[in-house]
């Protein structure tokens, strides 16, 4: 969909998506205002009697009943606007609710690619305030149109009735406030987009204090971050009072003009009562009416301005609803059906920037139930690689197939769900270490979790743990120690049981002893399945069956370890230039020494 730039164009989407789902509650809503603005018009112009029959006529016998009548009327009038604010409210909280569920499941359905476009306080920023602002504008409306809207066109329906020339008089000081709130506008729009960027960056220092805590209080930071967060708070601050003088300027602008339409209407009414002996009942019923339209005209006159700054954060949510859904396939896909788990990239390419591919033509071949090594300088487009097995990017031209099955062709679901990855960096979700075990596998009872920790040689450490498997683990997995953090996420590849494993370097930040450990559960987790492995460490390549070298986004060369050093090429330079004192080494004395 194009993307949605105007006022009105917001407000017709609004309507569009929500419209259908919340017509009848907001038609009763509009209903419950209409009494309350019919409410409010008869009760000024039943001041007229009040002042003539009661006042003037001294009639004792309408004195009660036009009292109950009052009684009656204001009744109503509570019972309804009770009845318009509670409905209206709550159809804004569902509304809250069902954006920040739509706008997060269509995160589950967008490429990685958008992560990188967005950073998490954005998303953050857009998921929360956005999704209020949603609810915002559509309150906004129903309540201006509804309450505020209907409510002045039955005042000026009975100052009409009452007198259309002191009507006239009254209404001189409008075409000056429209005006005036159009250019009012304009800057409340540019002034409410600064305002959510500062907002966004509040959130952004924030995240990275809690995350890089250590690195800030390591690096003497403090005063760094502090200045990033006052600058961004004060900006803030500075913005909310910006904006707080504009809408301000309204009111002022209607004291005046009210002061003018009252002023004028006493004079006219003076005159008519002095020269041609109008009852002051008329007056009085028709200053009440005039009187009775300050607020809700007040209230619509800043309508704009508060539609131009709500209008900034339902503009944003719909810039990230609008992103495409890449993952949200078609039905109809067959399954990926993983036998022996063979992969082949058939003439891959790639690019994250139109025309600097990163994978050109790559031919590669992973046997089944072997371990394929990739190996080469940084950059080379091993990383990407993983990226596009997993699907997290599309080809621009070729295919992978798993035992010969092009798997774009086949559902996302079933790829992924043959597939374990293993990385330097083990995320962990915050919860519990059998929450993030679990999420290996959905539903998995907690004998199968133990089971797959026990493989991962993990749960002897976390029986230690003051509340074993029910330990949180933190923000980020902080909880835990760096190599308890990788057998908790071996563990969930071990439960996960998929028939691929992908190694990215997984011991490359341990330490010798730990590293040790892991490689040994690597191997068991490894056992049987086609892996594929990015080595930047002597040991893994040396227990690899294949190694393909990469350059370029492309294999320069393939073979065994012995069979790629005898050629003398790439992967021989390569190995003297990281092992230089293993070079002369046979791989058997090798595969000793590591």
């Amino acid at each position: 969909m194009a993307p949605t730039t105007t006022t009105a164009d917001l407000l017709k989407r609004l309507a569009r998506d929500y419209g259908r789902d919340y017509a009848p509650q907001y038609a009763i809503a509009i209903a419950a205002m209409i009494v309350v603005a019919g409410a409010t018009s008869l009760s000024a112009y039943i001041m007229k009697h009040v002042i003539d029959t009661i006042f003037v006529n001294q009639n004792r016998a309408a004195l009660t009943g036009i009292t109950l009548g009052i009684v009656v009327l204001f009744v109503v009038k509570g019972i309804a606007a009770y009845l318009s604010e509670v409905l209206v409210g709550s159809i804004g909280n569902r509304i809250v609710a069902q954006t920040q569920k739509r706008m997060f499941d269509h995160l589950l359905k967008v490429d990685i690619a958008l992560f990188h476009r967005f950073s998490s306080s954005d998303l953050v920023t857009r998921i929360s305030n956005n999704a209020s602002a949603t609810r915002d504008v559509l309150n906004m409306v129903s309540m201006s149109f509804g309450r505020d809207l209907f409510t002045i066109i039955g005042l000026v329906g009975t100052m009409i009735y009452l007198d259309p020339i002191m009507t006239a008089l009254s209404l001189i000081g409008g075409p000056l406030i429209a005006f005036t709130s159009r250019k009012l506008r304009q800057r409340v729009q540019k002034a409410a987009k600064s305002e959510v960027d500062s907002i966004s960056g509040v959130i952004r220092t924030t995240r990275e204090l809690s995350q890089g805590a250590q690195v800030v209080k390591s690096f003497q930071l403090e005063g760094r971050m502090r200045a990033r967060a006052m600058n961004a708070i004060s900006a803030v601050e500075r913005l909310a009072n910006k904006m707080l003088r504009i809408r301000a300027t309204v009111n002022p602008l209607m004291e005046t003009a009210g002061g003018i339409a009252v002023a004028s209407v006493v004079f006219y009414a003076g005159v008519r009562n002095l020269y041609y002996g109008d009852t002051p009942g008329q007056f009085f019923a028709f200053i009440t009416a005039l009187l009775l339209c300050a607020d809700p005209a007040r209230r619509l006159s800043r309508v704009h301005l508060q539609l131009a700054q709500s209008t900034i954060g339902v503009r944003m949510m719909y810039e990230l609803l609008d992103e495409p859904a890449k993952e949200d396939e078609p039905p109809g896909k067959p399954d990926l059906k993983v036998t022996e788990g063979e992969i082949e990239f058939h003439d891959v390419s790639f690019s994250y920037v139109a025309n600097k591919p990163v994978i050109n033509g790559l031919k590669l071949l992973a046997p089944a139930g072997k371990t394929t090594a990739l190996v080469g300088l940084s950059g080379g487009g091993k990383s990407t690689i993983f990226a596009l097995l997993q699907r997290f990017r599309e080809p621009s031209s070729g295919f992978i197939s798993i035992d010969g099955q092009d798997i774009n062709k086949a559902t996302l679901l079933s790829v992924r769900k043959n597939i374990a990855t293993v990385g330097q960096d083990a995320f962990l979700f915050e919860g519990t270490i059998m929450d993030n075990i679990r999420t290996g596998l959905e539903n998995a009872s907690d004998e199968r979790c133990i089971e797959a920790a026990k493989s991962a040689n993990a749960d002897e450490f976390i029986t230690k743990l003051p509340h074993g498997y029910e330990t949180q683990v933190g923000e980020l997995g902080a909880q835990v120690s760096g190599g308890q953090r990788q057998r908790i996420a071996l563990a969930r590849a071990f439960l996960k049981n998929a028939p691929i494993i992908l190694l990215d370097e997984p011991t490359s930040a341990l330490d010798s002893r730990t590293e040790e450990i892991i490689q040994r559960e690597l191997k068991q987790l490894t056992k049987g399945r086609t892996t594929v492995v990015i080595a930047h460490r002597l040991s893994t390549i040396l227990h690899a069956d294949l190694i393909h070298v990469i350059e370029g986004g492309q294999v320069i060369e393939s073979g065994t370890h012995e069979k790629l050093l005898a050629l003398g090429g790439s992967y021989s330079q390569l190995f003297k230039l990281q092992f230089s004192k293993y070079a002369t080494q046979p791989k058997a004395e090798l595969v000793q020494a590591v």
